[in-house]
């Protein structure tokens, strides 16, 4: 078993896998929160329904460009971490010592606002495990942070 961390880079026009994609609106990302047969390799697919976007059968929120219930692989980043010769992690490493894998996916964003709301939501739940960038001052990052703000404990 593989533990895995997931980005979700959203953009106004996603390239083929291979292909470079155009405007990035933001991304949700998960550090951690996945664990997986194997880390997969670019260009094969990644289930949606392991996110918090939906059914298996219709992702809610993700642009039209989707193949079913899965999204390509479009990178995968991989975090080793640096040992001395008895296999202690580096004093100097100030991140996690177990090694790591981050899948990156691409995607646009649905065209019904309602949609891409509700699964954005889903996102930003306490629980979630999920932290969102996206460009500072723009509706993607109010939504993003009015949605986080609305479900802090705080709020509630």
């Amino acid at each position: 078993m593989a533990i895995i961390g997931v980005r979700i880079e959203f953009y106004e026009k996603v390239g083929d896998v291979g292909e470079p994609s155009q405007h990035m609106l933001g991304a949700l990302d998960c550090d951690r929160g996945f664990k997986a047969a194997a880390v997969p390799r670019a260009g094969e697919l990644f289930r949606l329904s392991s996110l918090r976007v939906g059914s298996n059968v219709l992702p809610v929120g993700i642009g039209s460009m989707v193949p079913g219930p899965f999204l390509p692989v479009r990178a995968v980043e991989h975090c080793p971490v640096p040992i001395d010769k008895e296999g202690n992690t580096l004093q100097w490493w100030d991140r996690s010592a177990e090694p790591s894998a981050t899948v990156v996916l691409h995607t646009t964003r649905s065209n019904d606002p309602r949609l891409f709301r509700t699964m954005l939501e889903r996102f930003a739940a306490p629980d979630s495990g999920w932290d969102g960038v996206f460009e500072p001052g723009t509706e993607l990052d109010r939504l993003w942070w009015e949605l986080r703000d609305a479900n802090s404990p705080a709020a509630g």
